[in-house]
């Protein structure tokens, strides 16, 4: 197993751990148990580290989601975009308004928020 977690990285394992068990609940066509799954591991995995696990959920919604599924799928992507456009370079003021308008368009209020006093954090 270290071995492995070398190679690799623990990231890689949690991701792949995941997929396989949305693949598995797919496969039960247990879908909202599948979806749940998804939805979990791109909250709780480093999003950088995990573009298998966003490939295999954008998937999964088009087979199987309906038409909100598919636009969170979306929204996600653009929200990972940004986000990793802001690690690259924390003063990006164009990433994080473009954050920040997607958010104010889609996100829960307490993601707004905070989203904005990490930008703010950022002033030179």
């Amino acid at each position: 197993s270290s071995g492995i977690n070398a190679e690799y990285g623990e990231d890689y394992m949690e991701e792949n751990l995941f997929i396989g068990f949305a693949r598995f609940e797919e496969g039960q066509k247990e879908y909202e148990r599948a979806r749940t799954i998804y939805k979990y591991a791109l909250e709780k995995l480093t999003k950088d580290n995990c573009p298998e696990l966003f490939k295999a959920y954008s998937m999964f919604e088009k087979k199987f989601g309906d038409r909100k599924g598919i636009e969170d799928v979306i929204i996600n992507k653009r929200r990972f975009k940004y986000e990793t456009e802001i690690k690259a370079n924390p003063l990006d003021y164009d990433a994080w308004f473009d954050l920040l308008r997607l958010l104010e368009s889609d996100g829960s209020l307490d993601d707004v928020r905070d989203t904005y006093e990490r930008a703010i954090a950022n002033i030179p």
